[in-house]
């Protein structure tokens, strides 16, 4: 059976038979950038199915067809996770549901830009280390490219030197730290790969 070593293949749009397996990893890795207030996982995870936008997303496949990897995008038109209430209602309920919805106006988004912003990378633990999260930054390129977007963006928290580093050696340059996320949150760095 082929392993990590096997090249992935890169598409856009999460195909539906992957929809969960797409909302379970995203979770995983965006969880607590997501909402502010525990969520038990099953929760989570249904949020992210109901608002997910799959066209939205880059995907990287095992030759199995497995998920192994993938990168959210944002645009002029939104990003991976729809801004509106319908996935709260679904998970928590109309009442519950929209109250943590509004909540959500707290959240500070990075700013508008004409870059193709990628709306976080996740790779499964086993397939982490063998160029996954390159080729999706590598399709994402292209992606942007054929769109006619200047350049890609990415948005790093500041307390995360690892993420920092491995942004920096894939050629984005840093711009000014900037307050995403939760009010409480930390500063953010805004990172910038020209076209």
């Amino acid at each position: 059976m082929p392993g990590p070593q096997t090249p992935p293949r890169i598409q856009r749009g999460i195909p539906p038979r992957l929809h969960d397996a797409a909302a379970a990893l995203y979770w995983r890795h965006f969880g607590a950038q997501i909402l502010p207030w525990p969520a038990t996982a099953r929760q989570g995870v249904a949020l992210v199915r109901a608002a997910m936008r799959p066209e939205q997303a880059l995907v990287a496949l095992a030759p199995s067809g497995r998920l192994v990897g993938m990168a959210g995008l944002r645009d002029a038109g939104g990003g991976f996770l729809a801004p509106h209430a319908k996935g709260f209602v679904a998970v928590w309920g109309p009442a519950r549901g929209r109250l943590r919805h509004l909540a959500t106006g707290l959240y500070r988004p990075g700013a508008e830009t004409v870059d193709l912003v990628l709306d976080g990378i996740a790779v499964q633990p086993q397939w982490r280390r063998q160029g996954i999260a390159r080729a999706l930054i590598g399709a994402a390129a292209a992606y942007a490219r054929r769109l006619g977007h200047p350049a890609l963006r990415a948005e790093v928290e500041a307390g995360n030197h690892g993420g920092l580093a491995a942004w920096q050696a894939m050629g984005f340059q840093p711009l000014a730290r900037q307050r995403l996320g939760w009010p409480w949150s930390a500063p953010a760095h805004v990172l910038r790969l020209a076209l």
